[in-house]
């Protein structure tokens, strides 16, 4: 995916992977140079620190309402930050998983639904297939974190869905 970033007044375009999960190196380009980039340290959806070239860099984002970078602290150094185009529709931030007693799953990758199995209502158990998420080309079947009741299906059949999107919840 592709990104054009303006970062105190210089812009820069940075090309990341549509794989990249940043746990361990990751090759980007910037400004056609590339460099390998990890993250260091995280808490919940905020980058703590991060490595570029094996060199740690400490980082906060400050971000707007939509979610999108405003401001940037590298190193206790403010950058004014503003995301200026995105070559695709999507724009994610990676979400934890829920957890196996939850009730709940959400989508964890942009994709398509290819098929639905339960309906509001029906019983389903734990680890049973409820849905094919269709992401990157591989088919991943969402299966029933909790033995219940389908209380709410927030997808149907054919619907393209977006990181985090919620698929359906068992009570």
């Amino acid at each position: 995916m592709k990104y054009k970033f303006q970062v105190d007044k210089e812009n820069f375009e940075i090309e990341i992977p549509n794989v990249a999960t940043f746990h361990s190196p990751t090759e980007v380009r910037v400004n056609r140079t590339k460099a390998e980039v990890a993250i260091g340290e995280s808490a919940g959806d905020d980058i703590l620190s991060f490595f570029v070239n094996h060199r740690l860099f400490h980082v906060e984002m400050i971000r707007d309402e939509g979610g999108y970078p405003s401001g940037l602290y590298v190193n206790d150094e403010y950058f004014p930050v503003s995301l200026v185009k995105i070559d695709q529709v999507f724009y994610y931030r990676e979400k934890s998983l829920p957890t196996s007693n939850s009730g709940v799953a959400r989508s964890f990758i942009p994709g398509y639904i290819k098929k639905v199995f339960f309906s509001v209502g029906d019983r389903v158990e734990e680890n049973e297939i409820v849905l094919i998420h269709e992401a990157m080309k591989m088919e991943n079947e969402i299966r029933a974190p909790k033995s219940g009741i389908i209380k709410a299906m927030g997808v149907n059949e054919g619907d393209n869905v977006l990181a985090n999107h919620l698929l359906f919840e068992i009570e």
